[in-house]
C-alpha cells in the first residue's frame, strides 16, 4: 500500500482561482471588476474630451463659469461645489466627479450584503466552515475578495484621471497631477468602502434584502443631503451625519484636498468591518433577527397558498425598503418650510422656475419634493425591485424551486403567484413611504394629501422594474434577473445624467421611463408613464410564467 498524498493548491490559485476563499471571491469579481473599471473610464475619458473640445478658449472657461455660479443652489440640483470650475479639472469634479461614488458604491453594497449573507442562506457555507479554517479567517477573506478587485477597478479610474489630466488639458490650470488623480482616487475607494461595510454589517444580522435596503437609503441619502445643504440650510445637521457630508470640501480635482475627514471614513470602514467579520463568526450560519412585526393573518403568513408564502418571504424586505424611502421622504418633507419661505423671499427665482416648468405650482411641500425627491426616491424603487426579483430568482439558484414544482403547482401560477406577491410587496414600501412624506408635511406646513398621492411614482416605476426582471429571469435566467435590473436602474439614470455632455441623441432619454410620469408630487399626472408602467408589470410577471413554463430550471 502507498501512503497517500496531498495535492496542495499553486500559489497562483491561491490569489486567484479555487485555492482559497479569497481566491475563489476574486475569481467570481472578475466580470463586475473589469465592467466597473472600464465603463468609468469611459465614461470620464469621454466627458473629459466632450469638455476641452466645447470650452477650448478663456472666454469661453469664464462664461461657463459664470453661468455657474448665476444658478440659484437649488436649481444647481446635486452638483457639487464649485470651486475652480473655470479649470478642466474644477468643472470635471464639479458636474460629474460626485456621480462615480454612486456606482462603485452600489457595487460594493450589493458585492458585500451577499458575499457572506447569501451564500450561507444557500448553505453553501456549510461545508467551507466544516473545514479546518475559522469562521474569522472566512469572513476576513471574503471581505478582501472584494476590497482587491474593488482597489483593482479604482486604479484603473486612478490612471485614467491621470490620462485625461494630461491629454486633453488645452488652457493653464486644466493638468490634473498624479497626486491630484490619487487623491480623488482615494476618495472614491473610501466612499464605496464605507456604504459597502456598512451592508456587510448588517447582512448577519437583517439578511441581504434588508443591508442592501438600509445600505443604499442611507448612501443616497447622504448624497442627496449634502447636495442640497447649501440650497435648504435645514438639511445640513443631517448632511454632516454621512460621510458625504464629511468630505465635502474634499476636491482635489479642483486643486482643494481635506484629509482629516478621509481619516474619519476609513475608521468607519474599519469599524463596520470588524463588525461583520465578528457577526459571522460569533452567530449561527444564515441565521438572521427578524424585524420584529405584528403577527399576520393566516392568508398572509406564508400557510394558505404561494402568494401568501411570497408576501410572508419578503415582508421584511419590504419594510426595510420602507423605512429608508419613508424616513428619507420625511427629512425632505420636513425641509419644505425653509423651501416655500426662500421661494417667497425671491420672485426672481419664482419666476425662473415658472419659465422651467410652466403650470405647475413649485412654491409647496409637494413643489420642493417634485425638484428634490423623486429622482433619487425612483432610483431607491428601482433597486428595491431588484431585491424582490433577487428573492425570487433565488428560489431556482438555491435548488428550492424543484421541490415547489415537485407538488402539483402549476408553473405558469407559481411564477403569477410569486409576481403578485412582489407587486404587493411594493405596496408595503409606497405606503409606508406616503406615512413618511405625510408626517414631514405635517411639520412643514403643507398640503398632506397631494405628495402622499404622488408616492405612488415609486411604486409604478418600482412595480414596472418587477415585470422586467421576472420577464428576464422567466424567458431567459432567473440568475441575470436582479443584477439586470439593478445594472437598468443605474444606466437609466447615468443616461439622464451624462446624455447631454455626451451629445447622445434626444430619442434616448424619451425612452427613459421616470420621464413620462409628468410631476406627480404636485398632482400633475402624465397618464402615458403609468400605462407603461402597467404595461411593463403585468406583461413582464405574465410573460416571465409562460417563458419559465417552456425552459428549463437553471
Amino acid at each position: 500500500m502507498t501512503a497517500a498524498t496531498t495535492i496542495q493548491p499553486s500559489w497562483l490559485s491561491r490569489l486567484y482561482g479555487l485555492g482559497s476563499v479569497f481566491a475563489k471571491t476574486m475569481r467570481d469579481s472578475r466580470r463586475a471588476t473589469v465592467a466597473v473599471a472600464v465603463v468609468m473610464s469611459v465614461l470620464l475619458i469621454a466627458v473629459t474630451k466632450a469638455v476641452s473640445a466645447e470650452f477650448d478658449t478663456p472666454a469661453s472657461r469664464d462664461g461657463l463659469a459664470a453661468l455657474i455660479r448665476s444658478v440659484p443652489p437649488i436649481l444647481a440640483g446635486l452638483a457639487g461645489k464649485p470651486v475652480n470650475i473655470e479649470t478642466l479639472g474644477g468643472y470635471v469634479n464639479y458636474k460629474y466627479g460626485t456621480f462615480f461614488p454612486i456606482v462603485i458604491s452600489l457595487w460594493s453594497i450589493l458585492a458585500l450584503s451577499g458575499t457572506l449573507a447569501s451564500e450561507a442562506q444557500r448553505g453553501s457555507l456549510d461545508f467551507v466552515a466544516a473545514e479546518s479554517l475559522t469562521r474569522r479567517r472566512i469572513a476576513i477573506e471574503k471581505l478582501l475578495g472584494h476590497v482587491v478587485p474593488l482597489t483593482i477597478a479604482v486604479a484603473v479610474i486612478f490612471l485614467s484621471t491621470a490620462f485625461v489630466g494630461s491629454q486633453f488639458a488645452v488652457l493653464p490650470g486644466d493638468e490634473i497631477s498624479v497626486g491630484m488623480a490619487a487623491a480623488y482616487a482615494i476618495w472614491l475607494e473610501l466612499l464605496a468602502l464605507a456604504a459597502g461595510t456598512m451592508a456587510f454589517a448588517i447582512a448577519p444580522f437583517l439578511g441581504r434584502g434588508a443591508a442592501v435596503g438600509i445600505a443604499g437609503a442611507f448612501m443616497f441619502a447622504g448624497f442627496f443631503l449634502n447636495g442640497y445643504r447649501e440650497a435648504i440650510p435645514a438639511l445640513d445637521p443631517f448632511a454632516n451625519l454621512t460621510w458625504f457630508g464629511w468630505t465635502s470640501d474634499h476636491l482635489p480635482l479642483a486643486g482643494q484636498v481635506d484629509w482629516a475627514p478621509l481619516g474619519l471614513v476609513a475608521l468607519v470602514v474599519v469599524v463596520f468591518a470588524a463588525i461583520g467579520v465578528e457577526a459571522f463568526a460569533r452567530r449561527d450560519l444564515g441565521a438572521t433577527s427578524a424585524i420584529p412585526t405584528p403577527s399576520l393573518p393566516h392568508a398572509l403568513a406564508g400557510v394558505r397558498g404561494p402568494v401568501g408564502r411570497v408576501v410572508s418571504e419578503d415582508l421584511n424586505l419590504a419594510i426595510s425598503w420602507g423605512i429608508g424611502l419613508g424616513l428619507f421622504g420625511l427629512v425632505l418633507a420636513g425641509s419644505g418650510g425653509s423651501w416655500i419661505t426662500q421661494l417667497s423671499e425671491s420672485p426672481q427665482l419664482m419666476d425662473l422656475l415658472h419659465t422651467v416648468f410652466p403650470g405647475v405650482d413649485l412654491a409647496s411641500v409637494g413643489g420642493f419634493l417634485e425638484l428634490v425627491f423623486v429622482e433619487f426616491g425612483l432610483i431607491l424603487a428601482g433597486l428595491a425591485a431588484a431585491t424582490l426579483v433577487g428573492r425570487w430568482a433565488s428560489t431556482e439558484t438555491s435548488g428550492r424551486t424543484e421541490m415547489l414544482l415537485a407538488s402539483r403547482l402549476a408553473r405558469f401560477r407559481w411564477v403569477v403567484a410569486e409576481g403578485v406577491g412582489a407587486l404587493m410587496s411594493i405596496v408595503v414600501i409606497v405606503v409606508m413611504t406616503a406615512i413618511g412624506i405625510t408626517v414631514g408635511a405635517q411639520l412643514a406646513g403643507g398640503d398632506l394629501l397631494t405628495p402622499a398621492i404622488g408616492a405612488s411614482v415609486l411604486g409604478l416605476y418600482a412595480a414596472a422594474f418587477v415585470g422586467v426582471g421576472f420577464a428576464i429571469g422567466g424567458v431567459v435566467r432567473a440568475g441575470w434577473a436582479a443584477g439586470a435590473i439593478a445594472l437598468l436602474t443605474i444606466a437609466t439614470w447615468a443616461l439622464g445624467v451624462l446624455g447631454p455632455a455626451l451629445g447622445l441623441p434626444d430619442v434616448l432619454q424619451t425612452i427613459i421611463l421616470s420621464s413620462h410620469y409628468g410631476e406627480p408630487m404636485v398632482g400633475h399626472w402624465d397618464l402615458a408613464g403609468v400605462a407603461a408602467s402597467v404595461v411593463l408589470a403585468v406583461g413582464g410577471v405574465l410573460l416571465g410564467a409562460w417563458g419559465f413554463g417552456r425552459r428549463d430550471l437553471a
